[in-house]
């Protein structure tokens, strides 16, 4: 988790505060990560054959492509509704990790999820303008939501999200061992895939072949490797599994648009002790 922290970025991409009246109905298909934070009365949501209502205080967790039907039933409903997304500077989806999408009843939060609506009324009062300090609450409740995934009601049936949980613990390990050479038919295997199935069903989560995927890895890898003036060209190649110095060289050109040794000659460069 350090490691993914490291590189977070977040971006709120529209912010609003709903008020609906006892006759509010809409049908729709997120195309964002969205979290609704019910301030106001409740709602019932309905998404294949599963029909969840939620009360004054609860979160709804919208993953991308989930299609609902959502509906006030003899009370008016008022909930902040945030489009964002959350990336940790890798391919892997931090909330794809585990079966996160639904309804949250958790009373940790539920403080916090009435925080963020006052927050935005007192900031951005009916407009949709995001500010810093927006930003700054909404990170406060992330942090008090993030512990929490995966506790919820949830909107899918959890075996319909098992290869892609599994999926996550391959890429785990592929991180962990970055410098180890694991050949395509043991990732499959360890998916229960046959090595074709696997190839499609890896682009479709990672956007990478899982060849383009591993290069990408020790593209990275290659780089804290190069920090270190005791690794040699050779050595680094070696590590990575390359063929030689010059094929490491070569793909680092490819990669990042210059040598390993100007990239390295630069890091130097950079982290020379000041002059007294």
């Amino acid at each position: 988790m350090e490691h993914t922290l490291s590189r977070l970025s977040l971006q709120i991409k529209f912010c609003h505060y709903c008020r609906h009246n006892v006759d509010w109905r809409e049908t729709k298909t997120k195309t964002d990560y969205t979290i609704w934070n019910i301030h106001k009365g409740s709602l019932v949501i309905q998404i294949g054959e599963r029909e969840l209502t939620a009360s004054e205080g609860d979160v709804l967790f919208f993953h991308p492509g989930d299609s609902y039907t959502a509906f006030s039933r003899g009370e008016c409903c008022h909930f902040l509704v945030t489009f964002f997304t959350f990336d940790t500077g890798n391919s892997l989806d931090l909330f794809q990790q585990c079966n996160s999408a639904g309804v949250y009843s958790n009373a940790d939060f539920r403080n916090a999820s009435h925080t963020l609506c006052r927050s935005f009324l007192d900031i951005c009062g009916n407009t949709s303008d995001i500010s810093l300090d927006m930003y700054a609450c909404f990170l406060s409740f992330l942090t008090r939501f993030l512990p929490c995934l995966g506790t919820q009601r949830c909107f899918h049936d959890t075996s319909r999200t098992a290869p892609v949980l599994k999926i996550h613990q391959l890429l785990s390990y592929l991180e962990e061992n970055v410098e180890k050479n694991i050949p395509i038919k043991e990732m499959a295997s360890f998916m229960g895939m046959s090595e074709k199935y696997f190839i499609q069903f890896f682009h479709s989560q990672t956007g990478y072949s899982p060849k383009q995927y591993r290069i990408h890895q020790r593209m990275n890898h290659s780089v804290k490797l190069l920090a270190d003036p005791a690794n040699t060209l050779a050595h680094i190649a070696m590590r990575l599994h390359f063929s030689d110095q010059y094929a490491f060289s070569k793909a680092f050109k490819n990669y990042y648009g210059e040598s390993p040794g100007a990239f390295r000659k630069q890091y130097v460069n950079d982290h020379l002790p000041p002059l007294l």
